[in-house]
């Protein structure tokens, strides 16, 4: 049950089909000390990011409800550690204190999960020659199944993934500012599914639509205010999708975390969600509160909280 669960997070945070990347968060525990205003400098140092999900479905008929509730430290614009906190079907939080390792640049060459006990439950291990990724492994230590291995290669703007013993390779097609504007997904020769995005010259994602083996058109909206992510998840900016699945849409990440402004709306496949922000007198913002209803089988509430250091 841990690890559905875990892979129903993962979901919530990556895939803009069922409600996009990590939106908002989640309603329960973690962001409900509120992350703090900070002071009303117009300063947008962050020193802590609340993010706190509930997601309720139907799984080969049987209801699941899952909640995690995570706290990302921040130092110099860059995460430093966090914890994650996890419960399904009402059992018992099971917190994870996540390790992130970098090297002598910057780039993040490992990061993990340590339960209670010490024990390591998940790692992911990246590997660069000259400065750009070459190799990712994840490892998920009490169940292989979700394992992978993946390598890459670059061609111009189009970086190719493959992933050891797997048919299935993948595209990313960056444009002139290093910015992903297409991610497109392989079996053998034959294209199985195709997401391109759009962004405005304010830096802001505009559209994403997806074609293939999922089927989704996506538009978004933006207030007027600095988003105070987007320094922080630059910092490994490759890293957001290099890592993910095949299936998994990208625009719902670039909108959350690359995004010039903050997310505050989007249109999926006809129907309008509106987010609820707070912001501080000097235009932070403070919180984000989401909530997406697709019917009896699947629902998401989502929270973030964002703490400022002056």
């Amino acid at each position: 049950m841990k690890k559905l669960a875990l892979a129903l997070f993962t979901l919530t945070l990556i895939t803009s089909c069922d409600v996009e990347p990590l939106d908002p968060a989640y309603t329960q525990g973690g962001g409900s000390q509120g992350g703090g205003n900070g002071s009303e400098s117009a300063d947008l140092t962050m020193s802590t990011y609340e993010l706190d999900t509930q997601i309720n479905l139907v799984f080969f008929g049987i209801p699941i409800e899952t909640i995690t509730n995570s706290d990302f430290n921040i130092a110099n614009d860059k995460i430093i550690s966090g914890t994650n906190a996890l419960s399904a079907e009402g059992s018992p939080f099971e917190t994870e204190n996540l390790i992130i390792t970098r090297n002598s640049s910057g780039q993040i060459i490992n990061d993990k999960s340590v339960n209670s006990s010490g024990a390591t439950t998940n790692e992911t291990v990246i590997t660069y020659i000259n400065g750009v990724v070459s190799n990712i492994t994840y490892e998920y230590y009490g169940d292989d199944e979700d394992d992978y291995n993946y390598n890459f290669t670059y061609d111009g703007n189009i970086i190719t993934r493959t992933e050891v013993g797997s048919t299935i390779s993948t595209q990313f097609t960056v444009d002139g500012s290093d910015r992903v504007i297409k991610k497109e997904s392989f079996d053998g020769d034959f294209s199985i599914q195709v997401e391109t995005v759009s962004y405005n010259a304010a830096g802001n994602i505009t559209s994403s639509t997806t074609t293939g083996e999922t089927q989704s058109n996506t538009t978004y909206q933006f207030d007027n205010e600095t988003n105070p992510l987007q320094v922080i998840y630059e910092d490994n900016y490759i890293l957001t999708f290099l890592k993910d699945d095949y299936s998994d849409e990208i625009g719902g990440q670039i909108a959350q975390f690359l995004s010039t402004n903050n997310w505050n709306g989007a249109t999926f496949s006809g129907t309008a969600f509106n987010f609820d922000l707070e912001y501080n007198s000097a235009g932070r913002i403070v919180s984000r509160d989401i909530a997406y209803d697709f019917g009896p089988e699947l629902s998401f509430e989502f929270n973030e909280r964002f703490s400022y250091v002056n």
